[in-house]
Formats: structure tokens, C-alpha cells, sequence
């Protein structure tokens, strides 16, 4: 049987002591001489499962990280070896090298999870300290704080209300070209398009209003009085189809400026589509003239003065 080539190179000789890293450089007191876990010295001070979890990969890691080296050391010297140890220690350092990284994707979990956990209870804190000072804030001011879920009962408004910060059944926002608001709410959406118009931008500084509405109008008050009271460079019949057109998309709105704004009582409600017709048409309902300033004075008003 042939033998192997004699060599003066020193044996790697493990120590086994390094697969066991503790602070102090020896063996835990949780230890017995023989291995075995001594239950005297047991405690349940950290009972964090991440914080047990995180050490224990890094003691993993450590142990592995020898083992690779031990393994390399052996690869260093192919003259003692057989090559089948040989192959035997290249899948030994491959294996070691995925277990090191399997328990480095670990510890950046754990830490993801702890960063979130912290992140999460940092808000709830801030939420509990905020409520008590909202409540001490609402007592100083002389403001009821709600008991029970109860709401205070509101009034409705009988004057023009140009305030878009009141409250509303819905404040939903839709765009110009997208369907319409039906459903009854306070506020609408409608981009003027005689702001736009040449006519208007050709007017001069005489124009009313002087410059391009930069915001759409929302409240069905304000598109009345801004289609009634303003943009006198257009005709009457122009102005007419305008706010036809404005209170046909927003007609939601338009039901709720009638019956709740304006306390009308309805006992059909087509006659909403008759006003918006006779708007689209160029004309203006004679029963808008008793529900809103700028109507009553329509067509020879600039902000209310007559011309």
C-alpha cells in the first residue's frame, strides 16, 4: 500500500476552545466542566428572543469562520492529502461560507424588525402624549370635548356661505372632464372656462375679475356670483351657458346650495334639471333672482354696482 510523502510541516491541531466565545475568555458559569448546561446559573434576565436569536448567530458565525479556516489551513498543504479529502474540504469551505451568510441575512432582520418595532412604538408614544394635551388645550379654550360619541347639532346656513372650510356631506374633488357629482354633497369642481377665453384675456385692465381664477371653484355660491356678477366682457347668454354647464356637473352640489343652503323645499327634484336647462340655454330661472344677490341684479351688475 503506497504511503504518503513524509513532511516537516507541523500538524494543524484544533482548538476546540474557540467555538466556545465568551467575554471573559473561558467556558460561561452556565457550563459545567463536562459541557452540560448547570441549572444554578440559570437566568431569566433577557428573555428577548431577537437579543438570545442575534447572539447565538453570532456565535454561529465565529464557529464557522474557524471551521473555514481550519479548513483552508488543511487545502494549504495538498501534499498530505488524498484527493478525496482534498474535494471533501473545498465542499467543507463552500458549506461554511453559505452558513455565514445565512446567518448574516439573519442579523439584518432581526435588526429591520427591532428599527420597525422601535419606529412604531415611537409613534403610538407620540399619539397617547398628543391626545392629553389636545384635551387639556380643548379645556383651557372653553371647548366641550365630546363624551360618548355624541356630535353637537349644527344649524344650517341661510346666507351665502363662500367659506369652503365648513363642514360638508362630502368633500370629494372631481376633475372637469370626469363625470359629474350627483351624489349630494357641498362642494364641487369646475375650471372657468371664460377665464381662459380670448375674449377675457383681450378685455383689458377693466376686466372683472382682473386676473385668471387660479383656483377652482367649489362652492356652488361662488360659481353663481362669479358667472352672474363677473366676466361682463361676455354676453349674458354666454355667462348663462357657463354656470348651466358648471351646475350640470356639479349638480350634487347645486342640490344641496337649494335644499339645505337655501332651505328650499323640493317636492320633485327635476326641477333642478329645469333651472340647469334654462342656464344652458342662455337664459337665466327666474327663481334663482330670489335666492341669490348677484342673480337679482343679473345681467347689468359689475360686483354689485349697476352699469
Amino acid at each position: 500500500m503506497a504511503q504518503r510523502p513524509s513532511s516537516f510541516a507541523k500538524p494543524f491541531i484544533p482548538d476546540v476552545t474557540r467555538l466556545f466565545e465568551f467575554r471573559n475568555g473561558t467556558m460561561s458559569p452556565a457550563f459545567a466542566s463536562n459541557g452540560s448546561v448547570d441549572s444554578r446559573t440559570l437566568s431569566y434576565e433577557n428573555s428577548d428572543l431577537n437579543d438570545i436569536t442575534r447572539r447565538q448567530m453570532m456565535e454561529d458565525i465565529n464557529a464557522y469562520r474557524y471551521d473555514l479556516d481550519f479548513c483552508r489551513t488543511q487545502l494549504n498543504a495538498p501534499e498530505l492529502l488524498t484527493p478525496q479529502e482534498s474535494r471533501t474540504l473545498q465542499i467543507r469551505v463552500l458549506d461554511c461560507s453559505h452558513n455565514i451568510r445565512h446567518c448574516q441575512h439573519r442579523i439584518e432582520l432581526i435588526d429591520a424588525q427591532a428599527r420597525n418595532v422601535a419606529a412604531r412604538n415611537a409613534a403610538q408614544s407620540a399619539a397617547l402624549s398628543y391626545r392629553p394635551s389636545l384635551q387639556q388645550h380643548r379645556a383651557s379654550t372653553g371647548t366641550p370635548v365630546s363624551m360618548g360619541g355624541a356630535k353637537r347639532q349644527r344649524i344650517a346656513k341661510i346666507a351665502d356661505s363662500d367659506d369652503e372650510a365648513a363642514d360638508s356631506v362630502s368633500t370629494s374633488i372631481m376633475g372637469l372632464e370626469g363625470s359629474g357629482t350627483s351624489s349630494i354633497q357641498r362642494l364641487g369642481f369646475w375650471k372657468c372656462r371664460l377665464c381662459t377665453s380670448q375674449k377675457f384675456l383681450d378685455a383689458g385692465a377693466n376686466r372683472v375679475p382682473s386676473m385668471p381664477c387660479k383656483w377652482p371653484l367649489k362652492d356652488v355660491s361662488k360659481m353663481l356670483n362669479h358667472f352672474l356678477d363677473m366676466h361682463i366682457e361676455h354676453s349674458p347668454h354666454e355667462r348663462c351657458e357657463e354656470l348651466g354647464d358648471a351646475l350640470a356637473h356639479n349638480r350634487g352640489p347645486f342640490e344641496y346650495w337649494l335644499t339645505r343652503t337655501r332651505a328650499q323645499e323640493l317636492d320633485d327634484t327635476s326641477v333642478i334639471d329645469e333651472f340647469i336647462n334654462t342656464l344652458q340655454s342662455g337664459a337665466l330661472p327666474e327663481v334663482l333672482r330670489g335666492l341669490n344677490r348677484a342673480a337679482s341684479a343679473f345681467p347689468n351688475s359689475v360686483s354689485g354696482t349697476k352699469r
